[in-house]
């Protein structure tokens, strides 16, 4: 490969955009598919010296095409995504050179991200081992069992709000994705934590939000057309 990838972020783009009604990782804003958007942060990074996409299989041969283009020399390989969340990242996990030793895995449904907390989320890593951003709760919190009423109400100041990029040791993600059983784990620090291994967390971002649903997909397609200036 002729170049030495110490630390590497690996971009999840396989999903199905089933409530948004359709692929956002590659919708356009301001002339860039969310995706491109998505690895921005990644790219302003010195620290980060490649990244690896994982995408849908139809769409493979497009964003193969496209991807020497919107990553240059930091593009490693886009390789083809599973049905879960947790195929996709083995997927990922799969493509990544034998030089690395740190990786983040980032959902592009976060386009908002910045270099300052990917730099933030790779050197906790690099301490801890695995660590995720995190925000308080600002909200009252409560457990429902229809979701219609009030069960009981929960101490906010014991939950956090996780984002990604999540970063991990490489050796301990590895380790940890080998003694788990294939499910679909909500994000990959929980079958981390799942495998025994501890996660630190450190300060998110507020801006840093998840586009989910159409609503969600409209709204940073416009924030993303006038510039996006951080």
């Amino acid at each position: 490969m002729g170049q030495y990838f110490s630390n590497v972020a690996i971009l999840l783009a396989a999903g199905s955009g089933r409530r948004a009604g359709k692929k956002k990782q590659f919708e356009k804003a301001g002339g860039r598919s969310l995706l491109e958007w998505a690895a921005r942060p990644f790219l302003e990074c010195r620290e980060v010296h490649g990244i690896i996409v994982v995408v849908p299989k139809a769409q493979l041969r497009r964003v193969q095409k496209n991807a020497p283009v919107a990553f240059g020399d930091a593009l490693i390989d886009v390789v083809t995504g599973g049905n879960t969340r947790h195929e996709s990242s083995r997927a990922g996990l799969a493509a990544l050179p034998e030089s690395c030793e740190t990786v983040l895995i980032h959902d592009v449904a976060r386009p908002f991200a910045t270099s300052t907390l990917v730099r933030r989320v790779l050197r906790a890593a690099k301490d801890d081992g695995a660590a995720v951003p995190g925000l308080e709760m600002v909200d009252s919190i409560c457990e429902s069992k229809d979701g219609t009423t009030v069960w009981a109400y929960v101490d906010r100041e014991r939950y956090r709000r996780l984002q990604t990029p999540q970063g991990f040791r490489r050796d301990l993600i590895e380790r940890a994705f080998e003694s788990i059983a294939d499910e679909d784990w909500p994000d990959d620090a929980s079958a981390v934590l799942a495998a025994g291994i501890g996660v630190s967390i450190v300060e998110g971002e507020e801006t840093n939000i998840k586009v989910t649903t159409k609503t969600e997909l409209g709204e940073a397609i416009r924030r993303l057309g006038k510039g996006f200036l951080r």
